[in-house]
């Protein structure tokens, strides 16, 4: 039956380790196939842009698109899972200055560099007015290039198709009013086999809006059913807007009729010495390190802010230069009523690396940093932007972070971790409290990463590791008690096959002696006394032989009292053995056996069975007293007899009071024998009882086991 059990319970745990495998692994399959998540269509928005991974640049979503402000090189946008494989690749994007940008196919081995990756690149480039094709490998390989048939404008919306199927790669793109172009077909034999999906541009900024990669088949029905069309751009009031904010490509230009002369530029840190009467006019030229929530221009001397009326269309690296009047009325000098001429577009300038301590000095002002701190607190802002309260031992300051992408950067990172900031230190009371001495405006969300994790001494880390603690121990505890639980039931099990084995070798013979003992009584012809009386202490003796044999036998079998009660038990024990002897027994107490653990009262039973068998066979007693007395915290069990007595303290002591030690010590109790010759003797067994807490994984384990 048992071994039953355990094959049953051991053909089940593997089916189900089977089905749990089968499953994981039909998912993983599934989940790797070619096609899993095609078609995807792209959602900017807040709470679904967490999905892209950004290598450079400054990525932020913007009414519905994916804009990136910066003039990184090779800045770049993924998506999307690796094993995608043949698919085609759409989006509109637009240029914001002199540059490149475009999507990427099967991109793998990303990093971040202009040319840090592997994948099928397709784009326009304002240098030639071309649409390109080609290949990353760690270095650019241009496979095709066709030029456009109209000059390539900013701000304008262009649409591009990469299809890449197999080792044939081809390209095309048009825009609102333009026909489309396409690139020869590209043949790689080298083929990169699949890969995700991304964004890139060089040297200029871009906004995407309307990427899908939608898979070979579904892509060609869709091309023959829908025509190539874009919506209206509004490139001409863009137009209009560059030219009404002064903003001009190429070589220094008036910025306008009417204008004043434009003084000569002077450094950032001299505007701080100029005259405070008035609103004096001054010229800067410098690199655009921020564009929101304010305009920052820092050259090598230092960093300022900078209002204009107008909507400036800058981008983060654009070299400009600034005219306009100084106000010295605040903190920092501020430049209003800017103008602004776009000199080049170039590479973001490098953070100066700084400690909080060193940025309080006010040194950094405007300037575009790196500073490190431990984070401590996280809040929203009604403009939805997020505030980082951080400190760098001694130095606290805060960060604010752009609304958008910040978000879901933030949801990993937890509180007192050290984190590393790359923004612009200002000491402007519109952005820093009066207890601050400085807030860094941080660009995007690729501005902060995470140094280090929280210390593992932290409150929740402790109270974690002793919630796990304390499992273990309970989880330890009861594999213990199980363990010895199987020791004990095989125990028994061979106890069991013991008796089985005396009853049918021993109790047998003693009872065929007996039988053939009393054949010779009946054979023993009249007058042979002597004999007669020999034959009958042999029959007694056999007779007592097979009782005593049968006692053990009683004693080996593993019978647990279940729900019957200590007390009664020991009663119908006693009067089972006492039957037709002139022997009263008497019980005292309650049943308080009933709430005991069963094995504890089991030991209780063998243990008030053995005092009881040893009174009627040594002692010739009148009365057998039994008590049992129950508290809280313990039971004590006491057998006690108006016998003849034995000395107690005698080193002889016999097997029956050996093996009652014995079972106390196994129950961790303690066994105290009275005893004076004609005297009686008084056998008394303590034993502790715990919580019903503590001795749940007995209660468990005795449903399916049985105790000795």
């Amino acid at each position: 039956m048992k071994r039953n059990a355990r094959r049953k319970l051991v053909i089940s745990t593997t089916i189900l380790s089977i089905v749990a495998m089968g499953i994981f692994g039909g998912r993983q399959l599934y989940i790797s196939r070619p096609g899993y998540g095609l078609p995807y269509y792209a959602r900017f928005t807040q709470d679904a842009e967490d999905r892209w991974t950004a290598l450079g640049g400054t990525w932020e979503v913007s009414e519905g698109s994916m804009r990136n402000d910066s003039n990184d090189r090779g800045a770049k946008l993924l998506t999307g899972l690796p094993n995608w494989k043949d698919y085609v690749l759409e989006g509109d994007f637009q240029l914001l200055g002199e540059g490149s940008a475009g999507v990427l196919a099967r991109v793998t081995e990303a990093e971040v560099g202009e040319n840090s990756f592997k994948g099928y690149y397709v784009g326009i480039r304002t240098i030639d007015n071309s649409l390109d094709l080609g290949a990353f490998d760690f270095a650019y390989h241009e496979a095709a290039k066709v030029t456009l048939p109209e000059p390539i404008r900013l701000f304008r919306w262009y649409h591009v198709k990469l299809k890449v199927e197999g080792c044939r790669i081809t390209a095309s793109a048009w825009a609102d009013g333009m026909r489309e172009v396409k690139t020869a077909p590209f043949n790689d034999p080298d083929c990169f086999r699949s890969g995700s999906i991304g964004l890139r541009s060089n040297g200029t900024g871009g906004v995407w809006r309307n990427v899908t990669v939608t898979p070979i088949d579904a892509a060609e029905l869709a091309a023959n059913s829908t025509a190539q069309t874009l919506p209206s751009s509004d490139e001409l009031a863009r137009l209009r807007v560059t030219l009404q904010t002064g903003i001009r490509r190429g070589g220094a230009q008036p910025l306008g009729e009417g204008t004043p002369s434009v003084p000569a530029t002077q450094p950032v840190v001299s505007l701080q010495f100029l005259a405070p009467l008035g609103s004096p006019q001054a010229s800067i030229r410098g690199s655009v390190v921020l564009t929101r929530p304010a305009i920052y221009v820092q050259d090598s001397t230092g960093g300022i802010e900078v209002q204009s009326d107008g909507t400036m269309p800058l981008k983060i690296g654009d070299e400009v230069e600034v005219t306009g009047e100084v106000n010295l009325d605040k903190s920092s000098p501020v430049i209003r009523k800017a103008r602004f001429r776009l000199l080049r577009e170039t590479v973001p300038i490098s953070p100066a690396v700084a400690t909080a301590n060193q940025i309080a000095d006010g040194n950094f002002d405007g300037r575009f940093v790196q500073v490190e701190g431990y984070l401590r607190t996280i809040s929203a802002g009604s403009d939805d932007t997020l505030t980082m309260e951080l400190d760098a031992g001694t130095q606290s300051f805060h960060a604010i972070l752009p609304p958008g992408r910040s978000g879901s950067h933030l949801r990993g990172v937890a509180l007192e971790s050290r984190l590393r900031l790359r923004g612009i230190s200002v000491v402007d009371p519109r952005f820093k409290k009066a207890a601050d001495p400085f807030v860094i405006l941080v660009r995007s969300a690729e501005d902060f990463e995470v140094v280090a994790g929280p210390p593992w001494w932290r409150p929740s880390t402790l109270i974690l590791a002793s919630l796990v603690g304390l499992g273990l121990i309970f989880a330890f505890n009861y594999l213990y008690l199980l363990a010895k639980h199987w020791r004990l039931r095989a125990v028994a099990d061979e106890r069991e096959r013991l008796a089985h084995e005396i009853h049918d070798t021993l109790a047998q013979s003693f009872a065929g002696i007996g039988f053939q003992l009393q054949a010779i009584r009946n054979s023993v012809p009249g007058g042979s006394g002597a004999l007669e009386s020999q034959v009958d202490l042999a029959m007694l003796m056999a007779r007592s032989s097979h009782q005593e044999a049968r006692r053990h036998i009683a004693s080996l079998r593993p019978e647990s009292l279940g729900h019957i009660g200590l007390l009664p038990a020991l009663r119908e024990c006693a009067e089972r053995m006492v039957k037709n002897a002139n022997v009263t027994v008497e019980t005292y107490g309650d049943d308080g056996g009933r709430s005991v653990p069963p094995r504890l009262k089991d030991t209780l039973y063998r243990i008030g069975q053995e005092a009881i068998a040893n009174s009627i066979r040594h002692a010739q007693p009148g009365t057998i007293r039994i008590r049992l007395h129950r508290t809280r915290a313990s039971i004590c069990l006491s057998v006690e007899d108006d016998g003849d007595g034995f000395i107690a303290d005698s080193n002889r002591a016999g097997f029956g009071l050996l093996g009652m030690r014995k079972r106390a010590e196994s129950i961790s109790a303690t066994l105290m024998v009275k005893s004076t010759p004609r005297a009686g003797t008084l056998v008394e067994v303590k034993a502790a009882v715990g919580s019903r807490f503590l001795s749940w994984p007995w209660r468990r384990t005795r449903l399916f086991a049985r105790d000795i």
